[in-house]
């Protein structure tokens, strides 16, 4: 056993030397990487520390302007909306205003055609009872005529041409002129 520790301690003290001959051979140079390496180790921790705070700087302007862009885009979609209710609603207030205005009209337009109905109705009425009248009229004075042109027939005892001719004369006073032209174009043929 003692030759294992021994053996050992004469490996430790090998590699102790190795390592004194290491570091006269290579430790300048082992120094020199070493700071290399802690100089390199620090730019890259900077650097990854520069691009860490860039990407979070640029992520918080990235999510501030799609704030800003979202709350724009908010206010118009209220503002369009806003404005179409309000387009509606005066669509609404304008159809309402025409059928009123339509309503009214309709209903203006019947009462005068009510009104003019009731008018002319009563001017037919009239002017039927003041026909009706004079008709009667006519038949009293034709009445009365025959009555005396009979009286005068007996009276005188006429021919029979005579009494066409009073028959003809109160006919065509009864008729009008039309009836003399008929008679005259008919005496002519």
């Amino acid at each position: 056993m003692k030759d294992n520790s021994q053996k050992t301690q004469n490996d430790i003290g090998q590699l102790g030397n190795v390592d004194q001959i290491r570091e006269i051979l290579f430790g300048s140079q082992t120094r020199e990487l070493n700071k290399r390496f802690e100089k390199i180790e620090n730019d890259i921790k900077r650097s990854l520390e520069d691009i860490k705070n860039r990407l979070e700087q640029n992520q918080k302007d990235f999510t501030l302007r799609l704030d800003n862009e979202v709350e724009l885009l908010s206010k118009k979609i209220k503002n369009l909306t806003t404005q179409h209710q309000e387009e509606m609603t005066d669509i609404r207030d304008n159809e309402l205003k025409q059928e009123k205005r339509i309503q009214n009209s309709i209903e203006l337009l019947n009462d005068e055609l009510s009104a003019k109905h009731e008018q002319l109705y009563k001017e037919q009425l009239e002017n039927k009872n003041s026909l009706q009248e004079e008709m009667n009229n006519l038949k009293e004075e034709l009445f009365i005529m025959m009555e005396l042109k009979l009286q005068e027939l007996n009276d005188l005892k006429l021919s029979r041409d005579d009494a066409a001719e009073i028959m003809m004369e109160t006919a065509m006073r009864l008729k009008g002129n039309q009836l003399e032209k008929q008679i005259i174009s008919v005496q002519n043929n």
